[in-house]
């Protein structure tokens, strides 16, 4: 079983790589199947940051939106905490159920944000203060942080080369500060090492072969591509915890 998550290492870092988004999407249904929910999250969290730092060096730092992101990060930390407690309450087919869900419906927001030319919008604090708890929250229950900070920085308009490079920031940040609140929570034997090594190893393959496919191939086509991986990893998910409640 544990080929399954490299699989989804290889092809979760890949997506990410070439559109700037869905490595947790990805790879979060494969680890809730083959470990118990404190390893999954705790490998989630262990293996963005590499990819996080590589995606963020090739979009360029300078692209970062410091000051607009400061305020989401910073109510991520009380969110952090709830997800820490719905992962303590929860069992193992409830939060498999929960991660095929969120993937399966984060799927679909970027569809039909992709499918629509939005105008810029969701001005103000309240935005990303929502952001900010729900990601964090969703951060340390089941390592899915992204479909509320991609939807609220599309909102404001950025351009791809900022879009990407500060979800690369935000999720560099959630990560660390995640896996601190998950190991200290769950402790070290959540690390399972074994795990770890292969998939970083094919998790920086994977973002190799991203860039090479950002280059080659159209980026609607990809997405649309990525989007379909990204789908049938929730449905997976989804299918696995229904089963086993």
């Amino acid at each position: 079983m544990i080929f399954l998550a490299g699989v989804a290492a290889l092809l979760g870092a890949l997506v990410q790589s070439a559109t700037g988004f869905g490595f947790a999407l990805v790879l979060s249904p494969a680890l809730f199947a083959v470990l118990d929910p404190y390893e999954a999250v705790t490998t989630m969290l262990l293996l963005g940051p590499p990819l996080n730092v590589l995606v963020l060096l090739d979009s360029g730092r300078h692209e970062v939106q410091l000051g607009l992101l400061a305020p989401m990060l910073a109510a991520a930390l009380p969110g952090l905490a709830l997800g820490v407690l719905a992962l303590e309450a929860l069992s193992k087919p409830v939060l498999q159920v929960a991660v095929g869900a969120a993937v399966v419906l984060a799927a679909g927001w970027q569809m039909h944000h992709r499918a629509r030319s939005a105008a810029p919008g969701g001005g103000g604090r309240a935005p990303a203060w929502a952001a900010g708890v729900v990601s964090g929250a969703l951060t340390t229950s089941i390592s899915i942080s992204g479909p509320p900070i991609v939807l609220w920085l599309e909102a404001r308009g950025l351009r791809p080369g900022a879009l990407r490079a500060s979800l690369a920031a935000s999720f560099l940040a959630l990560n660390l500060a995640g896996g601190v609140v998950v190991v200290v929570a769950g402790g070290t034997g959540a690390v399972r090492l074994d795990v770890l090594a292969p998939l970083l190893v094919l998790t920086l393959v994977g973002h190799a072969l991203g860039m090479r496919a950002f280059r080659r191939l159209a980026g609607p086509r990809f997405s649309l591509v990525a989007l379909g991986l990204v789908v049938c990893a929730g449905l997976a998910s989804l299918g696995a915890g229904l089963a086993s409640l």
